[in-house]
């Protein structure tokens, strides 16, 4: 958990799954998120009929239900209770809940999976160190681990970051999202995963370039959003060392045998 919790009106709060649902599905339009989920979901199993899959921090069940679809047996666990009924209800509209478990609870339970999810999780969580071992211990040998967090060694982060902590003063400045406790990089996390028997197979990454980028070179006088910026990110979000350079850090890791 993090030091901070969301405000009451965001949909993790929502006791209503409809409004839960509209609430995460309106976020899944902005064009960092619509980039973020498009580059996940690429680093995915081309093929998941079959697979047993853990969606640690399931949300609202987008990544969940994506898996069931493509024919995965999903466990989806989240600690928000209002979260998981509206991702239960979200799985039943889509026709794939028989596919799909979802618990409340933030502990690794069940397995072994082929393949563990992660989508901008481990950044919430104060003992990572742990986590990660109990996420290496319910794979299978030579399962598959995808997690997505936030980068330190990115342009935005000099820029946003750099002004929040050094002009604005706010020491505790962690990116867009009170929740979070800490920030990766590429190097941190090859050391914490690789201490944990799990080795790194890819990199990918995006907002390599922020799409806000003028509301900071113009110190802030415009508020403008440069969509076209994804496409920087689909032609070298994968390619070294662009794909370590995002804002929105993705890795697609093995446990070793």
């Amino acid at each position: 958990m993090g030091h901070l919790k969301y405000a009451a009106d965001h949909w993790s709060n929502d006791a209503r799954p409809a409004s839960a649902l509209a609430k995460s599905a309106q976020l899944g339009t902005l064009p960092f998120n619509q980039m973020e989920w498009e580059m996940f979901s690429s680093l995915l199993p081309k093929s998941m009929e079959g697979l047993t899959v853990l969606d640690y921090g399931c949300g609202v069940g987008w990544v969940a239900i994506h898996c069931a679809q493509r024919g995965a047996k999903v466990v989806g666990i989240e600690p928000s209770e209002a979260a998981v009924r509206a991702a239960v209800q979200a799985a039943d509209h889509e026709g794939v809940l028989h596919r799909c478990r979802f618990e409340v609870t933030d502990k690794v339970v069940g397995g072994p999976y082929d393949v563990i999810l992660a989508k901008d999780v481990i950044e919430h969580l104060e003992d990572d160190e742990s986590w990660v071992r109990d996420v290496g211990s319910a794979l299978k040998p030579g399962g598959t681990f995808i997690f997505s967090t936030h980068n330190d060694r990115c342009l935005n982060y000099l820029l946003e970051g750099g002004y929040h902590r050094w002009w604005c003063g706010n020491t505790r400045w962690m990116g867009w999202d009170p929740t979070h406790v800490r920030f990766y990089n590429a190097s941190t996390l090859t050391a914490l995963l690789a201490r944990q028997h799990l080795r790194v197979s890819k990199w990918a990454s995006v907002w390599i370039i922020p799409y806000n980028i003028v509301h900071w070179l113009t110190l802030l006088r415009y508020d403008v959003t440069i969509s076209s910026l994804a496409y920087f990110d689909r032609w070298f979000g994968k390619m070294p060392p662009f794909n370590r350079l995002g804002w929105g850090l993705m890795a697609v890791c093995r446990r070793e045998q």
